[in-house]
């Protein structure tokens, strides 16, 4: 089986849309021309939200990962460090001093380490506090797919933005 990563998913995203798009009025057959491009924009609509969730979850896993190797690695960088600070930050608040930090800070909510990259990056690369912004708001998407679709649905982003 291949790993997954960003480039693999957006390829998968790409042939599988394409697809879609290529059906022709053999696939829709009991279909009106209009009820059968409802049902392809309705394919391609379902096609682009499991593809935004499956990247977002791939980014989602490399930042947790991130995370948690600099906490356990103790570099001495400024992201690393900043890190530190919110992991003990955070073990204060949920009690868990005692516990080593890579365990206490495992569940640590994704939008406080967006937050504290943002603030690390400061004055220092406007850009990139931009994308982390657009991209922790992406993260209210992942969030309604994955948990149930009780809500009103959020911005949708399209898998090619998420780059």
């Amino acid at each position: 089986m291949s790993e997954f990563t960003c480039d693999s998913l957006l390829d998968w995203y790409r042939f599988l849309r394409q697809n879609v798009r290529d059906l022709n009025d053999v696939h829709f057959e009991s279909f009106t021309p209009a009820e059968s491009e409802e049902l392809r924009a309705e394919l391609l609509e379902e096609i682009r939200k499991d593809y935004a969730f499956k990247l977002l979850t791939l980014l989602e896993a490399d930042i947790r990962r991130d995370f948690l190797v600099s906490l356990r690695r103790k570099r001495r960088d400024a992201v690393s460090k900043a890190y530190r600070d919110l992991c003990m930050a955070y073990r204060r608040e949920t009690r868990q001093v005692a516990k080593r930090a890579s365990q206490a800070c495992r569940r640590m909510p994704l939008y406080r380490i967006f937050d504290k990259l943002r603030a690390c990056f400061s004055g220092i690369d406007e850009e990139f506090q931009r994308v982390c912004s657009v991209t922790k708001g992406y993260f209210g998407f992942r969030n309604w797919y994955a948990h149930g679709r009780v809500r009103a649905m959020p911005v949708v982003p399209d898998p090619f933005e998420t780059r």
